[in-house]
């Protein structure tokens, strides 16, 4: 079964990933907004926080994302 794949900064890099995701999420005590693109081929969630300008990649487990956070916008399953 062939994975789905992103574009990271345009054409010049292809990713394979698990699972694309591309929603918002707002943490449940604090409300901070993420951004969730996708989670990758070992499992980790790669997200952007909504107010970092420098737009940083940052990941984290799947287990963190839906204990701590709520989409609150886009598609995609849990």
């Amino acid at each position: 079964m062939l994975s789905p794949v992103v574009n990271i900064g345009g054409e010049r890099e292809r990713v394979e990933v698990r699972k694309i995701f591309n929603c918002l999420f707002e943490h449940e005590n604090n409300e901070e907004l993420i951004h969730v693109w996708y989670e990758d081929l070992d499992g980790n969630i790669i997200y952007e926080k909504c107010t970092d300008a420098l737009q940083q990649k940052r990941n984290m487990t799947y287990v963190e994302l839906f204990r701590d956070y709520q989409r609150v916008w886009g598609g995609g399953e849990e």
